[in-house]
Order: structure tokens, then sequence, then C-alpha cells
């Protein structure tokens, strides 16, 4: 008996240690975003497409040619542009992003949930403050690379991180800049492009891509269709300058204090209209129309607390002790 349990504990061993990251959206510890989230204070404005061939070991197909650039403007809502294999995209946005605490915007693709898992394609995330010089974060797969994920394949969540794509249709991937290493050409407080690039799921050495521990990124393949490749719906803003860069004239009427906080939390504005208080996945816990929001039965931890007064909004991050 004992020796089974060993065996069956060696068999459970690799599994543990390969499934390391956030799950599906819907299972506890997700950090996947609903389109509708009220974390969103903007969507992307610009976006130009360069796509790649269907398939990349057969180009004759042609380039990937689902959807249009402006597809992937606006709100997630399942309208797509198709980057086909290694194909990329760029976003601009009115306000650029800033690097507050927790994510600071959420990608969106258009994966189909086959319980447990997704059929996912995925695409490397870069940032920049210039337009010219990107910056990747730091995407990892432990997605086995021995055999060929087919093309139709399902994919389990929590082996990958950092890539765009994890999460089914209208629920966004979230980056946090904190987990893009410094760099004097990068200003995280104003990042004003973000570029995607299909990851071409080959295993095959030829055309394979690596992540950033030097693993063979394994997604569907082939997918020799005009839709290939990384399926862009929309990148979601979370913080930006122009909700959280805050007047001087603004700061003198309206102030949220103690910061920390360990219960009650004081609103001081001239008409004040609501307080909606949002956690680190942007999910709103708390709403008040009243100047003392009581904050005692939330967990420890950083919130954004959004204030609407006289005619304005303001987002301000608060320590809950």
């Amino acid at each position: 008996m004992i020796k089974r349990i060993s065996i069956l504990l060696l068999a459970l061993v690799p599994t543990m240690l390969w499934a390391q990251f956030a799950p599906e959206a819907g299972v506890a510890g997700t950090t996947a975003m609903h389109a509708d989230s009220s974390a969103f204070v903007a969507w992307a404005t610009g976006c130009t497409v360069e796509r790649g061939p269907q398939q990349i070991d057969s180009l004759s197909l042609g380039l990937a040619s689902y959807g249009a650039d402006a597809d992937a403007l606006g709100k997630a809502d399942n309208v797509v542009v198709s980057l086909g294999d290694g194909g990329t995209a760029v976003l601009t946005f009115a306000s650029p992003i800033c690097n507050e605490a927790g994510p600071d915007f959420a990608v969106f693709e258009n994966p189909f949930h086959n319980v447990p898992h997704c059929f996912l394609e995925l695409a490397f995330v870069e940032v920049s403050s210039d337009g010219e010089n990107y910056f990747r974060f730091p995407a990892v797969t432990n997605v086995p690379f021995d055999e060929q994920v087919g093309s139709f394949a399902l994919m389990d969540a929590t082996l990958i991180h950092n890539f765009a794509g994890k999460y089914e249709v209208l629920y966004g991937t979230p980056f946090d800049l904190d987990e893009v290493e410094d760099n004097p050409l990068l200003n995280k407080s104003k990042i004003t492009h973000i570029r995607l690039i299909d990851v071409v799921g080959a295993i095959n050495p030829e055309y394979a891509t690596y992540d950033s521990e030097g693993h063979i990124v394994n997604d569907p393949f082939p997918t020799p269709f005009w839709s290939s490749g990384f399926d862009l719906d929309a990148v979601g803003v979370i913080h930006d300058e122009a909700h959280f860069d805050v007047p001087e004239n603004v700061t003198e009427t309206l102030s949220v204090y103690p910061n920390p906080v360990k219960d009650r939390l004081t609103v001081k504005a001239e008409n004040l209209q609501s307080v909606e208080v949002f956690n680190l996945v942007g999910q709103l816990v708390m709403t008040s129309d009243q100047p003392i929001v009581d904050m005692s039965d939330l967990n420890q931890g950083v919130y954004f607390v959004r204030v609407m007064a006289d005619g304005k909004t303001v987002t301000k991050r608060v320590v809950k002790q």
C-alpha cells in the first residue's frame, strides 16, 4: 500500500511542478478580467497591423487576412483582427498608460472554452514610451515541447504566464509594468505604444519562438487559415495619465484618509456622487455614496478608490492594513 502511494505521488510531482500560474477564467485564483470590469478607464484608439503568413512553412498560402486594423479599437467585443504567424500589431492610446500598483492594462483575444481548458493562440507583449524602443514582458511557458500541440488542441492556462491570449473570449490577460525590466530608454509612467507579436507555435527549431527562459513556445500548429495566428480583440487600460494625474485645484477639494486605513476611510469631497473600491485584479468590491466608507471586511492589500464628485473623477491608491 505504501509503495502504491509513493508511486502515485511521484507521478503527480511533474504535474504539480509544471502547473504553477493562474488558472482559467472563472476558476479560483484566476487573474482574468472581464471586458465589463469597471477597472478599465480607456481602450486603444489606434492600431497598425503587419500580417504574417497563414502558415510559416507554407508561404504559398499567403498572409492571414481576417478582420481589419480598426477591429482592435475600443472595448473588447469579439470582433477581431488576425495577425498570422509572427504578425504584429502596434496599439496607441489617447492618454499614456502609467505604472501603478497591480496590473496596468489587459489584452483580449478570442479563445473558445471547451471544459476544462481553452483553444489558445498566444502573443508576446512589448511596451514603449517613444514608439521606437520596445521592451518585452518576461513571458514563460511550461507547455512541454516534445510533441506538437495540434491545430485544434486545448491548452492549460496554468502553464502560461505573461502571454497575451491566455484567457477565453471577453476575458483579458492583465499585465503589470513592474514586471518589465527597468531600462533608461523606457518610461513606465508614460507608455505610449503596446506591440503584440504572434507566437509561431511550431516546435520545429527552424520556425520556433522562445520564451524568456529559453523554452520553445508550443501552441496550436499548423493553422493554415485566413484567420491564423493571434486574434486581437482589444487592449483595455487600467491606469493612465488622464485618470491618475490629479490637477492641483482638484487635490485641494478632494482627499481620502487615513492611508493606510484599518477600517473606515473618509472621503472629503464637494458634491460627492459616488465612491467605488476596486481590488488589484480590477474587481469592484464596494460602492458607496457616503463620505465614510467601511473597509473593515476587506482583506489586507492595495485597493483603488475611485471618487466621483463635482463632475470630476479621481482615483486614489489606498493600502488596507
